[in-house]
């Protein structure tokens, strides 16, 4: 079986699709890996560690499409990078279908594609291990973000996150529950920051009371409440992850316009479209924007700025996963694998998501009918 990992660099991705590490774990069990030249450079990866690892250099995109059974990318793919796509292949990234164009859709599923997106790869026990093993980066990479845009010189309130003897700590207001959340309210506990979650499962918002020792304030996210912390919100961070489907609009523009002057938006839930109705994409060269005198960070895949422990990450869990169907194939090992079959956007050219189909019009088969 034949892997193939694309560059992504022209996408403002830094992050590569696998480490020279999990390379040589795959060629030693005769799968054939062929790496886009200078996919690993931004996250410190030469083509030489790769070749030295049993990786095969390929110079162009085509290349790799061409080659390989199996195609690994990070970020959705782009309109040319689907025409790339060839008849029967598996593709494996951050596919987030449910903010595609219909007509990349259509394209793929003309080509008997089989799509499996990282974000909702999901364990017996409800755990998402892709997005809960970023979601530990993302939450740490919150702290670093609001401490540097609240400075003055950035425009921002001009305050420090955990306060200092006689001057209160700042107000961090999550909106979420799940494991985004989770990780974000755990960064600003841990900085001092006197942090607020609101939420819509009484389940979750008890286990995030617990595992912080009652130091988090929980309230339910009635759009009363949730306009009345954002009034007090020093550091908004928007947290909503639906698995699979667009986020929510949790916070409107009227709040957003409450907000104190110079308070920071991180909107983590805008790989899936956003959860505050006032962000908008940004990049890693410009990651902000003002409206409202409130400065926005809405960068996707925020864990890309920190590419090489990002790239190790996503390696190591994507590597098993690959084993698994060189060993076995792919039917097989979706029928013995079920947290990697409800990973299944599409198979074989078939929507296998029905909220997916439902939103363009398209048609649905259950995965596990198809097996």
């Amino acid at each position: 079986m034949n892997i193939g990992v694309i560059n992504e660099s022209s996408k403002i991705e830094n992050r590569a699709g696998l480490t020279p590490s999990s390379v040589s774990l795959l060629v030693e069990k005769g799968l054939t890996v062929y790496v886009q030249a200078g996919t690993g450079l931004k996250a410190g990866y030469t083509n030489e560690e790769y070749v030295a690892q049993g990786a095969k250099i390929v110079f162009t995109k085509d290349e790799v499409f061409g080659r390989s059974d199996i195609v690994l990318n990070i970020s959705p793919l782009d309109e040319e990078e689907c025409k790339l796509v060839k008849k029967d292949q598996i593709l494996f990234g951050f596919h987030h279908l449910a903010v595609y164009r219909k007509c990349n859709i259509e394209e793929l599923l003309k080509k008997k594609v089989t799509i499996i997106g990282y974000e909702i790869v999901q364990e017996e026990n409800e755990v998402l291990p892709f997005i809960e093993s970023l979601s530990e980066i993302a939450g740490q990479m919150c702290l670093a973000i609001s401490g540097h845009y609240l400075q003055t010189s950035q425009g921002g309130r001009g305050v420090i996150i955990g306060g200092v003897v006689s001057v209160p700590p700042v107000t961090a207001v999550v909106v979420g529950s799940g494991v985004l959340a989770k990780s974000a309210i755990k960064s600003m506990l841990g900085a001092g920051a006197h942090t607020i979650a609101l939420g819509r499962y009484m389940d979750r918002l008890r286990e995030l009371e617990e595992i912080t020792s009652g130091r988090l304030i929980t309230l339910f996210a009635s759009k009363y409440n949730l306009a009345r912390m954002t009034k007090v919100a020093d550091i908004l961070i928007g947290a909503v992850l639906r698995p699979g489907e667009r986020a929510p609009i949790m916070i409107t523009k009227d709040m957003v316009t409450t907000m104190k002057k110079g308070s920071l938006i991180i909107d983590l839930a805008i790989d899936q479209g956003g959860c505050i109705e006032t962000s908008r994409l940004t990049t890693l060269e410009q990651p902000t924007y003002v409206e409202e005198g409130i400065i926005h960070y809405c960068v996707p895949n925020i864990t890309s700025s920190v590419s090489r422990t990002s790239t190790k990450v996503l390696s190591n869990l994507v590597a098993s996963c690959l084993l698994e169907i060189g060993e076995s194939g792919l039917e097989k090992c979706l029928r013995e694998n079920k947290s990697l079959a409800r990973g299944v956007y599409v198979f074989r050219g078939k929507i296998a998501k029905q909220n997916i189909a439902e939103r363009f019009g398209l048609d649905y088969k259950d995965i596990f009918s198809s097996l």
